[in-house]
């Protein structure tokens, strides 16, 4: 089981590690052209990669976006308000850290088809000491953790789950976030016998799945089919175990039909503006502080985001830059390739049937095939009007019969918005 690179702390309180995938199907993948890191710092996540000029492009991890533009959910309010400030804190920071090693545990099972539970109590020894937790939830979470492998178990034996990727770290270039998916895999539909592609999407809470939950697996699953546009998912699912005493059981709902992937497009535009907002300066206080010869400022240094990872880039080549199977305007291509690029875009569209309806493998779309045939200078009479337009004829004219219904209802009819189909 290959394990992610640690790279380490890079400034105080911000820290680097090279995302690599637990597992990786090479059988039925080819891997993306590029390599991605994860930047923690201050509570917020980034990924970045660099392009063939060794620039770093940042992306907003799903979860960190998610959470800056999302309404707190009442009921963590009340959950919050009966546990107090503190409680809630700290039950909510243990929770974490046991979905964590829940995860660890399951991705074991799912790769390795095999689990000794003799050995669970070292194994949870090892993590206790190596993140500093408590003494007092050993014994706890021993039993549950055996049950909710066995209760993993159960669902990877009920649907004959067969992983493609495990904890595998990708990036949406079109709509500037990225992500590490628990397991994209294969599943046989009980009742109907048949496979089909799916991305599954690990939880340790035992109440349920809230909103947020099913936008991040719609979020995944776009960004999965843009890097394996010939491997694409059909449905996706939240799983958590369940507390059970003689039967294992779990946890299992699909989200692919949610009415709430509608607010993505919307999601993204606000989740652009709050990431425009931030102050992406780093400060630090170095060299040798003289009162009587020294200037303060000399002892003060600033940097860009940008600036601090190409510092510490040492032996790393750069990557190829991501294909994407979807044209960008000109506009999005010049800002991709200006230096020290750290925000996030506002998007032009979101979920399209491209991104989500599965191409049998070795077969184009039918929008890819219907663009080869036609001439650059045809284009769509609605879009057309739109500046930045470059909508081929016969394309996706139901995609613009409904951006032209939709523009009758929105206040800027020139959103790029408008030109995607959002239906799943």
């Amino acid at each position: 089981m290959e394990q992610k690179k640690e790279t380490g702390e890079i400034f105080p309180n911000m820290s680097v590690e090279e995302i690599k995938a637990l597992f990786f199907d090479a059988n039925a993948l080819k891997e993306p052209p590029y390599r991605i890191y994860q930047l923690n710092t201050d509570g917020y996540r980034y990924y970045y990669r660099f392009d063939e000029k060794g620039e770093p492009h940042f992306y907003p991890s799903v979860t960190t976006m998610l959470s800056a533009v999302m309404p707190t959910s009442p009921y963590l309010i009340e959950w919050m308000m009966k546990n107090g400030k503190e409680g809630a804190e700290e039950k909510r920071d243990m929770a974490a850290m046991y979905g964590t090693f829940m995860h660890s545990q399951f991705e074991e099972v799912i790769i390795n088809r095999r689990y000794d539970f003799d050995e669970a109590p070292e194994k949870l020894r090892d993590y206790l000491d190596r993140e500093n937790l408590p003494d007092k939830v050993f014994n706890d979470w021993l039993v549950k953790i055996r049950k909710d492998v066995l209760a993993f178990a159960q669902f990877v034996k009920d649907y004959n789950v067969r992983p493609l990727a495990v904890e595998i770290g990708l990036v949406h270039p079109k709509y500037n976030y990225a992500g590490c998916v628990d397991m994209p895999c294969i599943m046989k539909d009980p009742k109907t016998k048949e496979d089909f592609r799916a991305i599954v999407d690990f939880k340790s809470g035992r109440k349920g799945f809230y909103e947020e939950h099913e936008l991040q697996l719609a979020l995944y699953t776009m960004m999965w089919n843009v890097n394996f546009p010939d491997v694409k998912i059909d449905r996706f699912f939240n799983f958590s175990p369940k507390d059970w005493r003689s039967t294992p059981s779990y946890n299992l709902k699909e989200q692919t039909k949610s009415k709430n992937i509608e607010k993505i497009p919307y999601l993204l535009a606000l989740a652009a503006i709050e990431d425009e907002k931030r102050d992406n300066t780093i400060t630090a206080v170095k060299g040798v502080l003289d009162l009587d010869n020294g200037k303060l400022e000399d002892n003060i240094l600033e940097l860009s985001l940008s600036e601090l990872i190409k510092s510490k880039k040492s032996d790393d080549t750069p990557d190829k830059p991501i294909k994407v199977d979807t044209e960008e305007s000109s506009e999005s291509k010049e800002n991709q390739n200006k230096p020290n690029e750290d925000k996030i875009k506002p998007s032009d569209g979101v979920l399209g049937n491209e991104p989500i309806v599965d191409t049998p493998e070795g077969e184009k779309s039918d929008s890819i095939a219907n663009s080869e045939k036609i001439e650059p200078s045809e284009v769509c009479s609605f879009c057309d009007e739109f500046e930045g337009c470059d909508h081929k004829v016969g394309t996706h004219d139901k995609d613009c019969y409904d951006a032209e219904l939709r523009s009758k209802y929105m206040p800027d009819s020139k959103s790029d918005l408008l030109n995607d189909n959002f239906d799943m």
